[in-house]
């Protein structure tokens, strides 16, 4: 009685755990903008302007050149470029791209368990992706597996493009 109870317990811990991970387990971090911008990307190859924010606790662990703990969350505006009559990309007085209306927000969030179910050819450690329309609703279609694969090779970096910027931002 005991085992059969016991395996009842694993079965729904376990069944709870794997709805617990996935980009659906993201959430959108609706105060982001009050944390700590950690920089502000170009990226002309795309179209696109991407400014990056942390958490506070983030960038304190940075700054302190230790790990990042659970709970550390980064949100990406994605911007389209505005274009000129030509439809060359514009650029403002200091040579910068110039941002249209805010299309994304996508969230990388850290949590104890949130990459187990990945293949490890792909997995980047506890980070889950997910994308948000700039309203903060879950945009349909979530993959992950592209995220995964940019990020993979950042392993030394916590699979972080900005970690160096997040431990000198303020």
């Amino acid at each position: 009685m005991k085992t059969a109870l016991l395996s009842i317990v694993m079965i729904s811990l376990m069944a709870a755990c794997a709805a617990t991970v996935g980009p659906d387990a993201v959430s959108f971090p609706s105060g982001y903008k009050s944390q700590v911008l950690v920089a502000t990307v170009d990226r002309p190859d795309i179209k696109q302007v991407r400014q990056i924010y942390a958490t506070q606790q983030a960038a304190q662990l940075a700054r302190a050149g230790k790990p990042l703990a659970d709970g550390a969350v980064f949100a990406m505006e994605i911007y389209p470029v505005k274009a000129d009559a030509k439809g060359e990309l514009a650029k403002d007085s200091s040579g910068r791209l110039v941002k249209g209306d805010l299309a994304a927000v996508f969230v990388m969030e850290k949590r104890a368990g949130f990459g187990a179910n990945y293949p490890e050819d792909i997995r980047t450690g506890d980070w889950e992706y997910s994308r948000f329309s700039p309203d903060g609703q879950r945009l349909p279609d979530q993959d992950s597996t592209q995220c995964m694969k940019c990020h993979k090779p950042l392993t030394k970096q916590d699979f972080l493009f900005t970690l160096p910027r997040l431990a000198a931002a303020k």
